[in-house]
């Protein structure tokens, strides 16, 4: 069976009139080009070249065989072409984000994103990180986001380890200290997680090393949720700095205001919220796609930062 590179090779010979000026541009040796030049002729069952006064000329089947073939090779020249620099144009980019992150964040993602790359395509749904996992490792998403990842031939993760804090109102009996404890927050009325979050899982185990009473009357789903009660003056809050993030971004004052009505304070002993960037192992992502991810993690890493500088919170022993 004829090969491109067979079709090359018989181009290039007619086109220098010599196998050896061939040979020199397509940088293989004279002998190679000769065996692909037999093989070719094996194939096909006629010769193509015949030598005349010591030079190569191509035999007048040659000349019909380079017509055929300059269409198929100018075709493959411009396949690659695309695939090296427009195989963006209609690709599509599937997130399963867990829901902190499919609030504000990835929508901003991927508004920007889109901004600059207007042909792709985006779908993201919002799952809970167990319903993200099934969803790459059974290839229904290009990307996903998960609170907890679990070791899998079927996918690979880059991991964040996120700490946490205790949110309450400025004018909260325990907002002239630094930093809090379980023994500091005893008792005190709660707003957090559902049970199975793990960061609510780490907030109980801190308060039962140290035997302190963790009062939660407020469980709920998400941190945005927690807000509106905590302004409120019934419960302190304890969440992700993705949730503080999220704090100026729903309308509320911005950090650098002089009388915010939330701060918050770092929490001893750390407790992280661990985020993983998940994709499927046995299906490599189109370029174009890595670089969506690759540009996300950046953001993160970014926002993660400035998030903890604007909220005075950048104090390394509580954040990774």
């Amino acid at each position: 069976m004829l090969k491109l590179w067979h079709l090359t090779v018989i181009r290039e010979v007619i086109k220098t009139g010599s196998i050896s000026k061939a040979a020199k541009e397509l940088g293989r040796s004279q002998p190679a080009l000769s065996q692909v030049i037999s093989d070719a002729e094996r194939v096909i069952g006629y010769k193509l070249f015949e030598r005349a006064h010591g030079r190569l000329q191509p035999a007048p089947e040659a000349h019909y065989f380079l017509d055929r073939s300059h269409e198929i090779l100018e075709k493959m020249n411009d396949l690659e072409k695309f695939m090296q620099h427009d195989s963006h144009h209609f690709s599509q980019i599937r997130i399963a984000c867990m829901p902190v992150l499919s609030e504000f964040f990835m929508p901003r993602q991927i508004a920007e994103f889109s901004r600059r790359n207007p042909d792709i395509r985006f779908f993201m749904r919002a799952r809970s990180s167990s319903r993200v996992l099934e969803s790459i490792a059974s290839q229904q998403f290009d990307i996903g986001f998960a609170e907890q990842s679990q070791s899998s031939s079927l996918y690979s993760t880059t991991d964040f380890s996120i700490g946490s804090v205790v949110a309450l109102r400025a004018d909260h009996y325990l907002a002239k200290k630094r930093v809090l404890t379980a023994t500091d927050l005893s008792g005190e009325p709660f707003v957090t997680f559902l049970p199975e979050h793990n960061i609510r899982k780490g907030l109980q185990a801190a308060f039962d090393d140290v035997g302190a009473t963790l009062n939660i009357p407020f469980s709920l789903q998400n941190g945005a949720a927690q807000y509106a009660i905590i302004e409120s003056g019934q419960a302190v809050g304890f969440m992700s700095l993705l949730n503080v993030w999220l704090y100026p971004q729903l309308g509320n004052l911005q950090p650098s205001n002089e009388h915010p009505k939330i701060i918050f304070r770092p929490f001893s002993p750390i407790v992280h919220q661990n985020i993983s960037l998940i994709i499927p192992s046995h299906r490599p992502l189109s370029q174009i796609s890595q670089q969506f991810a690759n540009e996300v993690e950046q953001s993160l890493n970014e926002i993660l930062c400035v998030t903890k500088r604007d909220f005075q919170l950048e104090d390394s022993d509580f954040f990774n």
